[in-house]
């Protein structure tokens, strides 16, 4: 079977914890707590970080293109492919996460369930 598209995956979140959600994802003794286990730092525009999964033996590097505090982070995995999180408050509680945007045979990040539920 051959493909005309490059097929991509595309993922959408209301989070029920939007104060939170942006340091989540910015600040690795946060991070590590439900996705990576190791980070050489905070996510900041313009630097590299190393993220670490070490019940996996893997590890990348990860440059910080964009970041937008509490509206958008945008980051390039060493295989060049990015990944961005616009986040858009709905309402006093609850912030919509667009994002997770990636070729479908590439990694594309997912956070704890206990942070969201998915927007079909």
């Amino acid at each position: 079977m051959e493909f005309k598209q490059i097929p991509v995956v595309k993922a959408e979140m209301l989070i029920r914890k939007p104060a939170e959600l942006f340091e989540a994802l910015a600040d690795p003794a946060v991070t590590t707590k439900f996705w990576f286990t190791k980070s050489s730092g905070r996510l900041e525009a313009g630097s590299r970080v190393r993220w670490e999964w070490e019940m996996y033996g893997v590890s990348d590097e990860i440059d910080v293109k964009e970041i937008e505090k509490n509206k958008r982070i945008r980051i390039q995995w060493s295989d060049h492919t990015e990944t961005e999180w616009v986040l858009t408050p709905r309402a006093e509680d609850e912030t919509f996460v667009k994002g997770y945007l990636a070729l479908a045979n590439q990694h594309c990040p997912a956070i704890s369930t206990r942070f969201y539920r998915i927007i079909k």
